[in-house]
């Protein structure tokens, strides 16, 4: 079953966000065939006091793998780590429809 992963971190900026993708990824300006096994959608933007991340996964272990194996040591190098009492929250996702547009 899919799940909606969002992650809001108070602090974190655009810059931090780019630098956390170029460890990951190579690029900041990372896509489609660059995406971990799992994820089905990734948004991120600016929020309230800090950075957010909404993904889609295809099943909750899909992104906690890729957090364990690839972004959290990205996190940790960048931004000193996430900030104490920061979690990933997790939705059921009962139906996602994706418009095929950008």
């Amino acid at each position: 079953m899919a799940v909606g992963m969002l992650l809001m971190i108070p602090g974190m900026a655009q810059q931090q966000y780019d630098q956390i993708n170029e460890k990951v990824f190579g690029t900041s300006d990372w896509g489609a065939a660059d995406a971990p096994e799992g994820l089905l959608v990734h948004s991120a933007g600016p929020a309230e006091g800090g950075w957010y991340a909404y993904d889609i996964w295809e099943s909750r272990e899909h992104f906690e793998r890729f957090a364990n194996e690839r972004l959290m040591q990205a996190v940790g190098e960048v931004a000193g780590g996430v900030p104490q009492g920061v979690e990933p929250q997790f939705f059921e996702v009962a139906n996602l429809v994706l418009s095929g547009t950008s």
